[in-house]
């Protein structure tokens, strides 16, 4: 497939300093599309940048940039549209969770989480949108979890945001599907990434194991246009999907057992 004809020139990529952002960055640049990438971290954005402008050659832009801030977004947009950077793919990757009972957590950090988890992707891809309708074409990636098919004790708030990731990105699949545009959603499990020291939970011992960043990222790449939702690596689609079979009393004493510390 020629990724510059279907989705156009440019990829803009959030929370891409790190982690499943960076691989991001890597494996589309390989594919010969530029990259707008957007991150908080300074150092780290461009450090990914340089490594991967000088090793695939392509253009890539920075923004640094907390897209919680007011007017983030906006400022965002605006800067893309000024320099008319043609975005056909959208990888709404910027996010972060927490670990531990609920009411022992900071609420503004919480609050946060919603805002970044939630509000940052729909209104960007709310931005964004109108211009790949007009063209026909381009495509959007989100980023669920596994944590997006059950109540996650411990994870409360972060899997309910990934929830809405997930079922927002399949319902767009099916609106945008007939407009030429791609929707996935990635519901990756447990990854080699900076999410678990982040969110407080880096001894976790996952039951499926360990998946590592250049295999997820693959699989949404690959399955992007063919699925609505993908999640990598078999282990973790089996219990994602035994969820459906088993009671949710059941499924959330398991999850409450299997993530206590």
């Amino acid at each position: 497939m020629d990724w510059k004809s279907k989705f156009g020139s440019y990829a803009l990529i959030t929370g891409a300093s790190g982690g499943l952002g960076k691989e991001f960055a890597i494996q589309i640049a390989q594919k010969g599309l530029n990259l707008i990438l957007v991150a908080r971290r300074a150092d780290s954005l461009q450090k990914v940048a340089n490594d991967i402008k000088n090793q695939y050659g392509v253009n890539v832009e920075t923004i640094v940039s907390d897209l919680t801030s007011p007017k983030a977004i906006e400022s965002l947009v605006t800067h893309i549209k000024k320099n008319n950077f043609d975005i056909g793919l959208l990888v709404n990757n910027a996010g972060f969770g927490s670990y531990g009972l609920f009411h022992e957590l900071s609420i503004e950090n919480e609050l946060n989480m919603v805002d970044l988890n939630i509000r940052v992707p729909l209104e960007l891809t709310g931005k964004i949108l109108p211009g790949l309708i007009q063209k026909g074409k381009g495509g959007i990636i989100f980023l669920g979890s596994v944590g997006s098919y059950q109540p996650t004790p411990f994870f409360a708030n972060y899997s309910a945001t990934k929830a809405w990731n997930l079922l927002f990105a399949e319902a767009l699949y099916g609106e945008l599907k007939p407009k030429g545009i791609d929707v996935i959603c990635l519901t990756p499990g447990y990854t080699r990434t900076e999410f678990q020291s982040t969110a407080g939970n880096k001894d976790q011992k996952p039951l499926a194991g360990w998946s590592l960043p250049e295999q997820v990222v693959k699989s949404a790449l690959d399955n992007l246009g063919n699925e609505p939702s993908i999640i990598p690596g078999f282990m973790n689609w089996f219990l994602a999907w035994s969820i459906r079979f088993t009671p949710r009393k059941l499924a959330i004493w398991s999850a409450y057992h299997l993530l206590k510390s």
